[in-house]
Parts: C-alpha cells; structure tokens; sequence
C-alpha cells in the first residue's frame, strides 16, 4: 500500500510540475502577443494567468478588450513559436 501511495504522489507531483510549466509557456508566449498588438503597453500593469489544470482557463487584466483580442489571434496562429 505504501508503495502505491508514494507512486500516486510522484505522479502528482510531475503533473503539477508539468502544468506549472505548460501555464508559464502560455503566459510568456500570450504577453509576447500583447507586445506585438501593442508595443507601447506597460507590461507591469499587465496580468496575465494561465490554468490549464482548470479547463485551460486564461487570464488577462490591465488591457483593453480588443488588444486582448488581437492578441488572443496571434497567440492562437502560432506565430510566437
């Protein structure tokens, strides 16, 4: 039994790890596209949260509605790779 457990938490363990990579990619690459649509946004004032552990959830505060649009293109496009 304690074998099984101490494998269930290895296993966790790597998800978690993976998606905390995976989330950090996709908020690199999705600030990337805010900074093409926008080169003048002051990144700072930008929030940008990825949960891909909760239905791939984004993110995004302090830009407007259309500039996240746009950006939500590019990003999509795969022109960031």
């Amino acid at each position: 039994m304690s074998a099984d457990l101490n494998e269930e938490q290895v296993a966790k363990q790597l998800a978690d790890e993976y998606n905390q990579a995976l989330n950090q990619k996709i908020e690199e690459r999705f600030r990337a596209a805010l900074f093409l649509v926008d080169p003048s946004l002051d990144m700072d004032s930008v929030t940008v949260v990825s949960d891909v552990a909760n239905d791939d959830q984004l993110t995004v505060d302090g830009v407007d509605d259309e500039t996240i649009d746009k950006a939500m293109e590019i990003f999509e496009q795969g022109e960031l790779d």
